[in-house]
């Protein structure tokens, strides 16, 4: 048996496991470097500026172990090649740098990517959900087919908050900042449709900021209803053919009058009768909103403001829906 110096029985210090647990309940294999029961990748203290990190990270993702919750800040990882949809799930890489990297197909979910530099890299088909994209960098950025999830964290956050505080309201206006930083992004690489989306995004998080039931809240809103912000002429559609025929639902119970006499719903007329007096009041209510005139049918009473108010919001809208279309058409 070996000995050391004093005689005392040389034995083998027993390995330590990472205590960190995955998402599946499996532990790190990692062995504790240190002090503490974590790994060197899950240690918060233990530094990951070193020259080798790098070649580091890529043999152990070679490895085929997760990297689920590593903790990566500040690392200088320019270059690295980590292309094989490897798993970075909850890993912190706040302020890491990622220049020219290789990332397609890599799963970042729950990340926090706080100011994380991507300039130039390769993220494309990256998964992005949830994770804290505030102050990160895309400049040069691939970004193709990338799954970024419903809304951003921050917004995420800020919808399940019960009250409206200032910290609810430092999320939205955090929320607005990670939109525009996306939308500019995908607007200098020339995907219009991608930025679009996250220029709508950028809006409702503008309008979130502003205070409830104020005017200018509500005239966003509706904004946003009648043409998704500019974004969405199919919105312009719907909101036409909603003015259209409740318009005409207007005209129908109040009446109006045709050559052959008033044309209004009557109980004794029967469904057919009324169905069809009904789609005459349909054909009146598009003549008035593509404001041809009012025909040989005319409105009496009440219905004369109602034509009045459609005439000017057909107008309206038909300007909209061109402005909107030829938007869409010129950026696609």
């Amino acid at each position: 048996m070996n000995t050391t110096a004093e005689g005392a029985p040389d034995l083998e210090t027993p390995q330590r496991i990472c205590a960190y647990a995955y998402i599946d309940g499996t532990r790190c294999p990692g062995e504790v470097e240190g002090e503490g029961n974590l790994c060197f990748w899950h240690d918060p203290k233990a530094a990951k500026n070193g020259a080798d990190i790098k070649q580091r990270l890529e043999q152990w993702a070679q490895s085929g172990h997760s990297m689920e919750g590593f903790v990566l800040r500040q690392a200088s990882l320019e270059g690295v090649r980590l292309h094989r949809g490897y798993d970075l799930r909850q890993a912190d890489l706040s302020r890491a740098n990622l220049q020219g990297a290789s990332l397609f197909s890599i799963d970042l979910r729950g990340a926090q990517l706080l100011k994380t530099d991507f300039t130039r890299a390769n993220l494309n088909q990256a998964k992005l959900e949830d994770t804290n994209l505030l102050g990160a960098i895309f400049e040069g950025t691939k970004l193709e087919e990338v799954q970024w999830g419903t809304v951003v964290l921050q917004e995420k956050k800020a919808g399940l908050a019960a009250d409206r505080t200032a910290e609810t309201l430092q999320l939205y206006k955090e929320g607005e900042e990670v939109y525009r930083n996306l939308r500019r992004t995908y607007d200098a690489s020339g995907y219009f449709q991608e930025a679009g989306a996250f220029f709508h995004r950028e809006m409702i998080m503008r309008r979130k900021l502003l205070p409830r039931w104020s005017a200018g809240r509500l005239w966003s809103k509706m904004v946003d209803l009648m043409c998704g912000y500019g974004e969405s002429p199919p919105r312009v559609l719907v909101f036409s053919l909603l003015v259209i025929f409740g318009s005409a639902a207007f005209y129908f119970l109040l009446g109006v009058t045709t050559p052959r006499g008033p044309l209004q719903f009557e109980v004794e007329a029967g469904l057919e009768e009324n169905f069809w007096r009904y789609l005459t009041c349909v054909y009146y209510s598009v003549v008035t909103f593509v404001t041809l005139g009012y025909g040989d049918i005319l409105p009496v009473g009440y219905t004369q403001p109602i034509a009045a108010i459609e005439g000017f919001v057909g107008g309206f809208a038909m300007a909209l829906f061109i402005v909107v279309f030829s938007k869409k058409m010129t950026r696609s």
